[in-house]
């Protein structure tokens, strides 16, 4: 025991004698022996004793942790472009301009630009113009002058000339007075496309740069539109969804709307509609009345003028930018649906007749478990957006071809099989046909592509004639008087569709009274009241199938999307087949 104890004190000396080194030791150690010998020689390295405790570094802290000077350099740079951001926006608050949106209208350089320049006291021109003001109090502007003396509406190629020169004053104005533009980063943010560049006739009034005028007429509108309805375009279609389109824009803006029918082609209004709404509030003065900007204070719109009103601009603030196809046009969707529930309520006995027609269509198809699938053909002086048949006719077999996938659909049939003969139900449901071309529901074609759907007209009431119907009613006389005689035929069908040659000529009338209503015959305003109101009827029934096949390319298609609803355009019962395309108000993508 006593031997243990010994050893075991002897190896506790010998651990403690290696372990324990004086400061002295290891200061002579250090100051005799050299730093680089000691490093190269590989014993030394290893048989040198630990340096001292006081010779090495202390405990890295967050105190004494070295910073990299990269961050300081990072956080200057950050400062820095914040500083310069805040400037930028500085700067923009107070007025940078940028760049302005496109144009509503056609380029510049594309057109005639006839500039007028005005300095208060000159006078004024004798025709309406748009034309340039200049004040020393501000900076140069653009407005309407229209004489007081003239009548409303004014001929359509005098708006049509007003907003081609108002498009050159604009640009004008844009790129040399104000070289910048005149456009701030918030109002193209926020999408207000109001011309900056417009002085309105009210205020360019007020300040004496056009003559004034005492109104003794109380309430005016504060804010107004007027839709005139064009001779120029006899597309009945067309005039429609640009009605329903201006209205949808009235009410979105807060404006009064007034509808002016004075030198429509198809007579009144009253004819063919219940009147509109009325304001209010007076409508505005003649004079106070453009045709263009947009935002101008009163505004009236017509065919002459759509370009200027609903061109690209109006795209930009109604089309959803981050939405494609269909759903970008939703809002502009809503315009035109708006003005149909407000302005589309047939007249008289049109009205009942179509309710009547409906209501029988429909317990037709309820009776035999089918639908009501309804199609509309376009003929005439219209061909189709597909480059195929950009210069003839879709072929009737893809019309009859839509109907049955509809009929398919509807049914919740989702077999590919075209083999209809064997479900009696399908010959039983009606097959709706509105055409401008009376031939067509006798057309071989399409009897044998739609079989054995059995095609039926939309209405009965009033129906397009073709030339041998009215030879069979009314016969030609033969003139035998004279050797030589010019055979001229006295009766004129619809044989091919619409043609606007056609159209002017009804009863008669001459090429220039189609323009002015005032000299249209009598005769020849009753036939084209009788086609307006045979076209509405049409309209009316098809609008309420449970779903339509048509071409975009005909504005009969694009008028029927809207009267169906959002949903039947989204969801397929409003069909297109021509071009791929979807729906929008100009048929355009």
């Amino acid at each position: 025991m006593r031997k243990s104890r010994t050893t075991a004190a002897k190896m506790r000396d010998r651990r403690n004698t290696n372990l324990s080194i004086s400061s002295t030791d290891s200061t002579n150690s250090t100051t005799t022996n050299s730093p680089g010998r000691n490093s190269l020689n590989e014993k030394n390295g290893f048989d040198s004793s630990p340096p001292s405790p006081s010779l090495l570094p202390g405990p890295v802290t967050k105190e004494n942790r070295p910073r990299p000077s990269c961050r300081r350099q990072t956080a200057m740079r950050v400062l820095l472009a914040a500083i310069c951001a805040l400037l930028f926006t500085w700067r923009c608050l107070l007025g940078w301009p940028v760049t302005s949106p496109r144009s509503t209208s056609p380029a510049p350089d594309q057109i005639t630009i006839q500039e007028t320049q005005l300095v208060a006291g000159n006078d004024l021109p004798d025709e309406p113009t748009a034309l340039m003001v200049t004040d020393s109090l501000g900076p140069s502007k653009w407005t309407v002058s229209i004489p007081h003396n003239r009548s409303f509406p004014l001929p359509s190629h005098q708006y049509k000339d007003i907003c081609t020169q108002a498009t050159g004053l604009q640009h004008t104005i844009s790129t040399t007075i104000r070289p910048h533009g005149s456009r701030h980063w918030w109002r193209e943010q926020f999408r207000d496309f109001k011309d900056s560049t417009f002085l309105d006739v009210a205020d360019a009034e007020r300040a004496g740069m056009l003559p004034p005028f005492e109104d003794p007429a109380p309430e005016r509108c504060q804010r107004s539109l007027t839709f005139v309805l064009e001779s120029d375009d006899a597309s009945f279609g067309k005039s429609l969804l640009l009605l329903w389109l201006s209205y949808g824009l009235a009410r979105h803006q807060g404006r009064a709307f007034f509808l002016d029918d004075t030198r429509w082609a198809w007579g009144p209004y009253t004819s063919y509609f219940t009147a509109p709404p009325t304001p209010n509030c007076s409508p505005p003065p003649a004079h106070q009345r453009v045709p263009c900007p947009r935002s101008a204070t009163h505004l009236v719109v017509s065919s002459a003028t759509a370009a200027w009103i609903f061109g690209s601009t109006f795209q930009q603030e109604f089309q959803a930018a981050r939405k494609h196809g269909v759903d970008a046009q939703s809002r502009v969707y809503d315009l035109a649906r708006n003005g149909f529930n407000a302005l589309f309520k047939l007249a008289g006995e049109d009205s009942l007749f179509a309710a009547s027609r409906i209501a029988k269509l429909k317990d037709d198809a309820a009776t035999h478990g089918g639908s009501m699938i309804g199609m509309q053909i376009r003929r005439g002086d219209l061909h189709p957006f597909e480059y195929q048949y950009s210069r003839d006719y879709l072929p009737l077999e893809r019309y009859a071809h839509g109907a049955r996938e509809l009929s398919r659909t509807l049914r919740g049939d989702n077999e590919a099989s075209e083999d209809f003969s064997s479900i009696m139900e399908y010959a039983e449901s009606p097959l709706i046909l509105s055409s401008d071309d009376p031939d067509i529901m006798d057309s071989y074609e399409l009897l044998q592509a739609a079989a054995p759907l059995i095609i039926q007209p939309a209405q009965e009431r009033i129906q397009l004639a073709t030339k041998k119907r009215l030879d069979k009613t009314s016969p030609v006389a033969l003139l035998r008087n004279g050797a030589y005689v010019k055979h001229v035929d006295e009766n004129i069908g619809w044989e091919g569709g619409f043609y606007s040659a056609l159209f002017s000529s009804l009863g008669g009338a001459k090429r220039a009274a189609s323009i002015d209503v005032e000299t249209i015959p009598e005769q020849a305003l009753r036939l084209r009241q009788l086609v307006g109101r045979a076209y509405l009827l049409d309209l009316a029934v098809l609008s309420e199938s449970d779903g339509v096949v048509c071409a975009i390319s005909s504005a009969s298609c694009r008028a029927l999307g809207v009267m169906m609803g959002w949903d039947a355009v989204t969801d397929g019962r409003w069909m297109n087949v021509d071009d791929g395309r979807t729906w929008s108000w100009t048929g355009q993508r």
